[in-house]
């Protein structure tokens, strides 16, 4: 087993066998795969991981977690679309992802709101805006800002990738602010912000589950976080509202996506299993003991959800002129 880019979590017991309570997964193998379309190490690979050990529990299945980088996120999703439609396959989705994509490649052969339907949002993922504690000699979101716009355009920030959160958000502050910087995108998280612990790229809005170790280790510095209120695992970072910027406190969530054709008594029998783990205590401490935060809708109005905030996303996505790549 390569752990770098597959784990399996194995739950005990028999396959799930049909009853009179629920759908059953069609899914002879008694294996659900959980495909991550970036990196591992990021937010969506530890989402991922921890939400398939407790999911794997309740299942009693066996849950596979498989990383699929590449194209934004859009080779991982186009896999999961061409899959059977079984109930065996699901997709780590982004905000991003569901909304900005299309914005980005017009060409896609999938559409996310077409073809996938939400089984559950896995947790919200705060960002942190990080930068080298020495190169830039600043200490706070305003001293930043006056550098930006005294280097007028020299200054380079990186992402996940175009439509990635660190993209969006770092298109937000500039916008609101009134300076720009140069975008340098990375295939995930874990290399993004090594670049910017190295003092290769300037700044990002990086995960706070994937910078966390490096500002309490003192080799980033955090200026700002998009959550509401202060992090308790950063208490000394204030949030973008205190620091004047209250349109780029934004929720970005992760959640798992399902292929829009599988039957609807398995997916109701996964968003119902799924529900449970988001209202785990156990499940709940280890997202926040990672900065991460849960977010437990019923399951017949998740997926509602999922399409209204699709759509602001995307008036937020035109708002910034975000252009096919």
């Amino acid at each position: 087993m390569l752990i770098s880019r597959r784990t399996a979590i194995l739950s005990t017991g028999a396959a799930l066998l049909a009853g009179s309570g629920g759908g059953v997964l069609a899914n002879t193998n008694n294996v659900l795969r959980f495909v991550v379309p970036f990196a591992a190490g990021g937010p969506g690979d530890f989402s991922a991981r921890l939400v398939a050990v407790y999911l794997a529990k309740e299942l009693d299945m066996n849950v596979i977690v498989e990383n699929k980088p590449g194209a934004n996120g859009n080779i991982g999703a186009q896999q999961v679309a061409d899959a059977p439609a079984d109930g065996s396959i699901m997709l780590l989705n982004t905000v991003g992802m569901q909304s900005i994509n299309p914005l980005l490649y017009p060409g896609l052969r999938y559409s996310p709101s077409r073809d996938f339907t939400t089984v559950g949002i896995v947790c919200v993922v705060p960002n942190v805006l990080v930068v080298h504690p020495e190169k830039l000699g600043v200490n706070s979101l305003a001293q930043l800002v006056a550098l930006g716009k005294s280097k007028k355009g020299r200054l380079t920030y990186a992402t996940f990738g175009p439509g990635s959160s660190p993209h969006i958000y770092a298109s937000l502050l500039m916008k609101h602010a009134g300076f720009e910087a140069v975008q340098v995108p990375y295939k995930g998280s874990a290399p993004a912000s090594t670049d910017v612990m190295a003092g290769n790229v300037d700044f990002i809005f990086d995960s706070l589950t994937t910078s966390l170790g490096g500002i309490q280790g003192h080799k980033l510095k955090g200026l700002a976080i998009t959550s509401a209120e202060r992090s308790p695992l950063i208490r000394e970072v204030p949030t973008m509202k205190e620091s004047g910027y209250p349109d780029v406190g934004l929720k970005f969530w992760l959640s798992l996506q399902i292929n829009a054709k599988t039957p609807p008594e398995r997916v109701e029998h996964l968003r119902a299993a799924l529900y449970k783990v988001l209202q785990n205590p156990e499940y709940l401490a280890a997202l926040a003991a990672r900065g991460a935060e849960g977010m437990a809708i019923e399951p017949a109005k998740v997926h509602e959800f999922v399409l209204q905030d699709t759509a602001r996303w995307e008036r937020l996505g035109n708002e910034l002129n975000i252009q096919p790549v």
